[in-house]
């Protein structure tokens, strides 16, 4: 087997295995928490950027350099800021809460015996659950739009993992995290879920060819995902799973590739096309009734 074939078949779990590995190294040598995400991030990022550019598996997706500008902005402002105002508004108070629980029912919801693999499994069964409620309604009601910035990219590559309007940031932040606030999950735990979290977003949405079929009952893989942001309406509500594919499975969401089909060209926001840049993005919610009023009076 060639090089790009053990990138076809291992990349996708290696990239899981070694953030799993590194997060609970750095974790428990006592590395500064508050700077394991960051770093593993770039690493992770930069992992990406590299194997792209060596083994990308379509042109069509090739990095462009606007779009990345635009991303790299929402990765420093549209999730940043969010999520910093909503943890400094409501972590306190949903510790608290937390906190009032225990005491009322005498024990803690969280398991801390379990080691700090067991916590982090736990963790993100949990946190998948509520992912899961919260996209598959971003994709069927009126918050659409906001949404829409997600998925408003003619390709796949590692930094759309990152683009999320502001406003979603803060209402997907703020209810993914704080049910493991309110069940008292430890910084620790919540570290090593981020970290593993944020890798399997980074791989997942890149260009880079991948043969994951093993791991698609189970996790939410590359190919799964890719046929999330088809513009075919009847494979782009489908899929929701941010890391995990098991509920898609249970509530019957998840929707496997076809054999011989190639999405290369329809990934993207069916009806209209919307400009990379940054305040384009921003704007989107705001303009999106303009926007396909204006696509059918072309039509």
């Amino acid at each position: 087997m060639n090089v790009a074939g053990l990138v076809e078949k291992f990349y996708y779990p290696t990239i899981l295995g070694s953030a799993l590995l590194l997060g609970v190294v750095l974790i428990e040598s006592g590395f500064d928490s508050s700077l394991v995400l960051p770093a593993t991030g770039l690493l992770f990022a930069v992992t990406c950027f590299l194997m792209e550019k060596r083994f990308g598996e379509t042109e069509r997706w090739t990095l462009d350099p606007v779009e990345a500008r635009t991303d790299v902005l929402h990765a420093l402002i549209s999730n940043t800021i969010p999520t910093a105002i909503f943890r400094g508004v409501a972590f306190a108070s949903i510790v608290a809460a937390s906190a009032w629980i225990t005491e009322r029912i005498g024990f803690s919801l969280w398991p801390h015996r379990l080691p700090l693999i067991g916590q982090m499994i736990f963790a993100l069964l949990v946190v998948e659950l509520v992912s899961y409620g919260i996209h598959r309604a971003l994709h069927r009601s009126a918050l659409w739009p906001l949404h829409a910035v997600h998925h408003c990219s003619p390709r796949m590559y590692f930094l759309l993992s990152v683009r999320k309007h502001p406003l979603q940031a803060f209402l997907t932040y703020g209810g993914r995290l704080s049910a493991l606030w309110l069940l008292g999950i430890p910084e620790d735990a919540m570290t090593l879920l981020l970290v593993f979290t944020g890798a399997n977003s980074y791989v997942q949405h890149s260009n880079v060819k991948m043969d994951t079929q093993a791991f698609s009952w189970i996790f939410a893989t590359p190919d799964l995902h890719r046929l999330h942001h088809s513009k075919r309406t009847s494979e782009i509500d489908s899929n929701f799973g941010d890391v995990l594919i098991l509920y898609d499975v249970l509530f019957g969401t998840r929707l496997p590739p076809k054999d011989g089909d190639v999405i290369h060209d329809v990934i993207g926001l069916p009806e209209i096309e919307v400009p990379q840049t940054y305040t384009s993005h921003l704007r989107l919610p705001f303009e999106w009734h303009r926007l396909h009023e204006s696509t059918s009076d072309r039509a």
